[in-house]
């Protein structure tokens, strides 16, 4: 367990990562993420890579790990970057796994 800020508690286990009111989780096969960050459900099966992109055209400098499979962007997940890194990497590590 990492606390992030002094009072946001982040936490990473085998099977789910959560922090502030946000969790990202594999469950049944599937990745899925809920709370306040957007909300996804991609077959893990499906998925070839996760990378992290910042679109400065965009109002608000908001990060977003891309889901990528077959060469297309299966779905976002809106990330703070404090974390963004470490989220990618924990995903990344559960795909080698399935």
């Amino acid at each position: 367990m990492a606390y992030l800020d002094g009072s946001n508690v982040l936490t990473e286990s085998n099977m789910e990562y959560l922090w502030k009111k946000n969790k990202i989780t594999i469950d049944n096969g599937y990745l899925m993420s809920s709370g306040v960050i957007n909300n996804i459900r991609v077959p893990l099966r499906a998925i070839e890579t996760v990378v992290w992109a910042i679109n400065p055209a965009k109002p608000t400098l908001s990060p977003a790990l891309k889901i990528i499979g077959k060469g297309i962007v299966l779905a976002e997940i809106q990330i703070g970057i404090d974390i963004i890194n470490d989220v990618q990497d924990w995903i990344l590590e559960k795909l080698e796994i399935a």
